[in-house]
């Protein structure tokens, strides 16, 4: 019914507009106005229930649209938040890996310090032991070499002495 309240004025004005100054008449204008009229009725007729069901679609499409983006908005909401907390936490948690980080280097270099000692101490110990391996070892063949020497010359000197070389069979001859 709005609908014709709306087109009624304009209906009036048309054959108005269309006789112009061509002096022709209103009633000249008559019939094609009831054609007009009949051609909208039709219309609005045959296109008001399409036209509604358009316009509500619509309506219902941008009801959604407000809804999906308003639900969007939230989430994106709750995100800033949870990334301002991390943010927040972030000095936090900066500060606490320097520390841990710290904590763990002067641990390493104690522990390095610990291993490198002990190997010292090993090292020491492993060269003392060495050494006096060595000091054993040649002692005896200074000794071995030293007796070698005393035999050979006792040898030489009983060998060039006559009275010395029988001394020496009869005290062995005495022995046996």
């Amino acid at each position: 019914m709005s609908m014709i309240k709306v087109l009624l004025p304009l209906l009036m004005i048309t054959p108005v507009l269309a006789a112009g100054k061509g002096g022709g008449s209103v009633a000249d204008l008559a019939w094609p106005a009831v054609n007009f009229v009949i051609l909208l009725t039709g219309l609005l007729y045959f296109v008001k229930k399409p036209m509604r069901e358009m316009f509500d679609k619509n309506a219902e499409d941008v009801s959604n649209l407000f809804e999906y983006a308003d639900r969007r908005d939230k989430e994106a909401k709750i995100k800033l938040e949870m990334y301002q907390k991390k943010m927040e936490n972030l000095e936090g948690e900066k500060a606490k890996i320097v520390k841990n980080a710290e904590t763990e280097a002067q641990e390493f270099v104690k522990k390095a310090q610990e291993e490198s000692r002990a190997y010292l101490e090993r090292m020491e110990r492993d060269a003392e032991s060495k050494i006096q391996h060595e000091k054993e070892t040649l002692q005896n063949k200074l000794t071995e070499d030293l007796v070698t020497e005393v035999i050979n010359k006792a040898k030489t000197k009983i060998a060039s002495d006559g009275d010395l070389n029988k001394k020496a069979t009869n005290k062995l001859i005495s022995q046996i």
